[in-house]
């Protein structure tokens, strides 16, 4: 890492608007947009917007003394391409989820990462680490304000908005499939919740499955997928989906129910349908009573973890072996998945 307290980064691959929330975050929490390299639908746009960003080449930018962490939010089948490289040259990487889509890239990251300091492979899980309600169930549950959690229930519906996404999105080879895609954060979640950054976490995956039920123009494409998570003292059912009605007034519905021996926390992420509308919800049931908890006024500190984490070689964000974790559960739902209703699947 450089000395300097500022870190740089660069840019590597710009085709999801998670760009613009992650390099904001970063640059909010005080480090520095150096370079880019001119690949990317969006890349037009983060340079008219990061207008200290430097175009570079690929291997300019793995050279650099100036480039300290590499952020992806690429196509997902280049990610951990480019993760690999950058890990290769000595640099942080952050990259948007899913961060790698196949078994082989996983294990050469995991090989480059074993025994080094600190955490220079990241995937930053946005309805953990941008949304407050699920972020303050997480830690309400990790500080056992329910109890011992024994049961986890996420969903994730989105809109299909099927006019206004690229060609490479109906391709699974290219997306990583629903649940390395959207399950992702599912699973981070699950894992969060069960209290422990052991390798592993000690959950395996039970069942999967994906399927197609409303695209049959795109007959390759997955618009479905669930998965049963078992840990070591909880059972965690997931499902994502690309099936929100048009009339859902926002992207999606995403969902969080958390059962513990003492209460439940149940979070609305983004919409309280036919409730209190758009907004971050989380309600609480426990021995007190019912209440919703107010949090528009929590602090997203994701960045500045970071960013701490990468001068001190520390772990605030999430650990190492958490976030491979996740990415591994996350390949093996998806490669054992059985066929949306016919009961097959782990």
């Amino acid at each position: 890492m450089s000395a300097s307290p500022t870190i740089g980064f660069a840019v590597v691959g710009a085709d999801h608007l998670h760009l613009f929330s992650i390099v904001g975050g970063l640059v909010d929490a005080g480090a520095s947009a150096v370079a880019h390299v001119e690949s990317g639908e969006l890349i037009a746009g983060y340079a008219q917007w990061q207008t200290d960003s430097e175009p570079r080449s690929f291997d300019e930018v793995l050279a650099a003394d100036d480039v300290d962490l590499i952020v992806t939010v690429g196509i997902p089948d280049e990610r951990a391409g480019v993760a690999i490289a950058a890990l290769e040259a000595g640099k942080a990487v952050l990259s948007a989820k899913p961060g790698v889509i196949d078994r082989r890239s996983l294990d050469r990251i995991g090989e480059l990462v074993a025994g080094r300091s600190g955490r220079p492979f990241t995937v930053l899980f946005t309805e953990r680490f941008e949304n407050r309600a699920i972020g303050r169930a997480v830690a309400m549950a990790r500080a056992g304000d329910v109890g011992r959690v024994v049961a986890v229930s996420g969903s994730g519906p989105h809109t299909l908005a099927a006019e206004h996404r690229p060609e490479w999105f109906w391709d699974p080879s290219r997306s990583g499939g629903i649940l390395v895609d959207l399950a992702s954060h599912q699973v981070d979640q699950f894992v969060a919740l069960c209290g422990t950054d052991e390798p592993g976490a000690g959950i395996e995956v039970a069942r999967s499955q994906v399927g197609n039920v409303s695209c049959p123009d795109h007959p390759e494409m997955q618009d479905v997928g669930s998965m049963t998570l078992l840990g070591p003292t909880a059972v965690g059912e997931h499902r994502v989906d690309l099936l929100s009605p048009a009339g859902l007034p926002t992207w999606g519905d995403v969902r969080l129910v958390v059962i513990g021996t003492t209460g439940t926390l149940e979070v609305r992420a983004n919409i309280d349908p036919g409730g209190e509308g758009l907004g971050e919800h989380l309600i609480v049931v426990d021995e007190a009573g019912t209440r919703r908890v107010d949090v528009s006024g929590d602090e997203l500190r994701w960045a500045h973890d970071l960013l701490e984490d990468l001068a001190d070689d520390g772990e605030r964000l999430m650990t190492q072996d958490h976030v491979l974790t996740v990415c591994d559960l996350a390949l093996r739902a998806q490669e054992n998945a059985g066929s949306w209703g016919s009961g097959a699947g782990r």
